[in-house]
C-alpha cells in the first residue's frame, strides 16, 4: 500500500477510535445517571420520542427486543468500564497521531488483551456484531503495527543521515 494512502488510513482509523473512545465516555457519563435502573428501561426513554415519531422504525424493531433480554440493571462496572476504556482510546490514538513511539506497542497489547475478552464473550454469544468488532480491532492491530514500523524506519533512516 503507498506510504500516503496508508498514511490516511492510519489517520482515519486513529480518529474512529478518538470517536469512539469519546461516545464511550459519554455513554458511561450517562449511565451513571441510571445506576440501579434496568437496560431495557433506559433504552425505552431514550428512544422514547422516536418511536412515536416512527412506530416503524426499523432500529427500534431491531435492537428493542434484544435489550429486552437483558435482565442486568447499570452497574457502577458498566459505567465505569465505558468511560475508562474511552479515556484510554481517546488517549492513546491522540499519542499514535503524535507519533509518540511508546505509544504503539502499549495501544497494541491492550488492543490484543482485548481481543482475547472478544473472543472469550463469543465463544458464550456467537454474536455476529461482536465478530466485526474482533475483525475491526484485528485490522487496527495490523494499522498501528504498520504504522510504528513506518516511523522506526523513518527515525532509524534520519539517524544514518549525516548532518552537514
Amino acid at each position: 500500500m503507498k506510504g500516503k494512502t496508508y498514511d490516511k488510513i492510519f489517520r482515519f482509523g486513529m480518529i474512529w477510535r478518538i470517536g469512539y473512545g469519546t461516545v464511550r465516555m459519554i455513554v458511561g457519563l450517562i449511565l451513571l445517571r441510571h445506576i440501579g435502573t434496568p437496560l431495557s428501561a433506559v433504552f425505552a426513554r431514550a428512544f422514547r420520542n422516536e418511536f412515536f415519531e416512527d412506530p416503524r422504525d426499523h432500529f427500534i424493531h431491531a435492537v428493542g427486543p434484544f435489550i429486552h433480554h437483558f435482565s442486568f440493571e447499570i452497574t457502577y462496572f458498566l459505567a465505569i468500564y465505558l468511560i475508562f476504556w474511552g479515556l484510554i482510546d481517546v488517549f492513546l490514538s491522540i499519542q499514535l497521531l503524535r507519533l509518540k513511539l511508546w505509544a504503539f506497542p502499549l495501544t497494541m497489547w491492550l488492543i490484543a488483551l482485548f481481543i482475547v475478552y472478544e473472543v472469550y464473550r463469543y465463544t458464550h454469544t456467537h454474536s455476529i456484531v461482536l465478530l466485526g468488532i474482533i475483525l475491526i480491532d484485528l485490522g487496527l492491530i495490523w494499522l498501528i503495527n504498520g504504522e510504528y514500523r513506518r516511523v522506526q524506519a523513518h527515525l532509524v533512516e534520519r539517524a544514518n543521515v549525516p548532518l552537514l
